[in-house]
């Protein structure tokens, strides 16, 4: 063969080439199938600050807001969910009649583990009770001062459900 002068690609080359081409195309299209049909995927940062909000709004309390139940079932799901749905009522009955009012507020949170599936997050969280009533407990008013700061560690597995993250699990650690 002389110098500068290509050899001709053969005729099994030529048919393989276009198959080959094919085939990458096929493959390329399936990853980015795959990748759009992943379901959403959630950062560290957001399974905590979900974690937190939730728990935030399940630790305070308040007599004067009847819904308050509805709104830590509208961040629950699974078992939690469940187990909670089932003493709502009692919940707000006795959070009215006790006429307890408190905020709870999450002091520290991180990321304990997490799957495909989901997230667990351990959070150190202060609760203030006062009641303003205490006939139902047999226990005296408290006023905001006079009212123990309780420290809870919890760990919260959280969900995504319909692009929402919720507890899905609730356990205090002791």
């Amino acid at each position: 063969m002389a110098a500068g002068i290509r050899q001709p690609m053969s005729t099994r080359m030529r048919r393989l080439l276009p198959i080959g081409g094919a085939v990458l195309v096929i493959v390329a299209a399936v990853g980015v199938w795959f990748a759009a049909s992943a379901p959403a995927r959630y950062s560290d940062q957001e399974y905590i600050d979900a974690a937190t909000k939730r728990v935030s709004v399940l630790l305070s309390v308040d007599a004067d807001d009847p819904k308050r139940s509805d709104k830590i079932l509208a961040g629950a799901t699974g078992s939690f969910e469940a187990d909670f749905a089932q003493s709502a009522d009692a919940y707000t009955t006795y959070v009215k009649e006790t006429g307890a009012k408190g905020e709870g507020s999450v002091d520290a949170a991180a990321l304990q583990f997490r799957s495909p599936d989901g997230a667990d997050v351990m959070l150190v969280a202060s609760v203030q009770v006062t009641k303003e009533r205490g006939r139902e407990t047999g226990t005296a008013p408290t006023s905001g001062d006079d009212a123990p700061i309780r420290t809870l560690r919890l760990i919260a597995t959280m969900v995504p459900v319909d692009g929402q993250l919720k507890i899905d699990r609730l356990v205090m650690v002791s």
